[in-house]
């Protein structure tokens, strides 16, 4: 049998203009209604910003039984903030999504999964915020960001909080997040079921989409901060990702990752220094944020 994996949704609005029609509510509802039929309950992750622009969503999803954190109060990379800036936003987020739900926020997860070394200031305060875990690092060299290096199981940051890695699988010289997003769209099946078969039994698996990859509808426009060529490929698949969800959600599944973190022991945790450097091989020196803005 396969292992089980949590199932988890980054709710954010990624139009450039507000002028654009607002998708992002039919979609995530679509996908609630997804998750429903087949009993599942999920991590989501939610943008601050649209949090409090449309908080019905997110007590729909709360009431639901779903696990609530916070996707960053704007989709903005880390990088591209300044640390005050960021802890008073995460702050801010925790705060609104707390009052909305009535749950306790442990959960953080930055956008674009952008807590790389250059960002590395961030992670003393998501615990200084109050989050217990992070799903925020991608252990490997990625076209957008990436980490590489890092465990590929559950860690704590030294001063910082537990950290789930993204799931990942290596196919001769490439290392995939293959459980998430464009990979989950793009890829064969076959790919997933590999990558399952090879996962360490303290590997944390995490499957990750977004409302609007099941939006067949929408018109392209450019995503801010990944460039034309990423943009582009963000449209590629959708077609495939309701059947593809439809597949994970009839495999094993695991609880909200807020109940993983409960379940582990932290002593027993690797424990990491975010001034790591990364370990970059040739073909991870080539692809290593290469799309950011082409």
């Amino acid at each position: 049998m396969a292992p089980a994996v949590t199932v988890t949704l980054d709710v954010e609005d990624l139009r450039p203009s507000h002028d654009l029609p607002e998708r992002v509510v039919a979609m995530t509802e679509l996908v609630l209604d997804m998750l429903a039929d087949a009993e599942v309950r999920a991590s989501i992750y939610v943008v601050g910003e649209l949090a409090e622009r449309r908080p019905g969503l997110v007590r729909r999803a709360a009431g639901d039984g779903h696990e609530i954190g916070l996707h960053s109060w704007a989709h903005v990379p880390i990088p591209t903030q300044r640390p005050e800036d960021f802890l008073a936003d995460i702050r801010r987020g925790r705060a609104l999504l707390q009052d909305l739900t009535g749950q306790e926020i442990t959960g953080y997860r930055a956008p674009m999964m952008s807590l790389v070394p250059a960002s590395a200031w961030a992670v003393p305060l998501i615990a200084e915020a109050g989050f217990t875990y992070s799903s925020s690092v991608l252990p490997g060299p990625s076209p957008l960001y990436g980490w590489p290096g890092l465990p590929r199981q559950p860690f704590r940051w030294s001063g910082g909080p537990i950290e789930f890695p993204c799931p990942m699988v290596r196919l001769g010289p490439i290392d995939l997040p293959y459980l998430g997003g464009t990979y989950l769209r793009l890829l064969p099946a076959a790919v997933r079921r590999i990558g399952l078969r090879r996962a360490a039994r303290n590997e944390a698996l995490w499957a990750y989409c977004h409302p609007w990859e099941f939006d067949t509808d929408e018109a392209f426009h450019q995503h801010d901060h990944i460039g034309t060529l990423a943009s582009r490929i963000a449209w590629l698949g959708r077609s495939r990702m309701h059947r593809q969800l439809v597949r994970l959600l009839g495999e094993p599944v695991s609880p909200p990752l807020a109940e993983v973190a409960g379940g582990l022991i932290e002593s027993e945790l690797p424990v990491l220094h975010p001034n790591r450097p990364p370990e970059l091989g040739p073909v991870g020196r080539w692809a290593n944020g290469r799309l950011r803005q082409r």
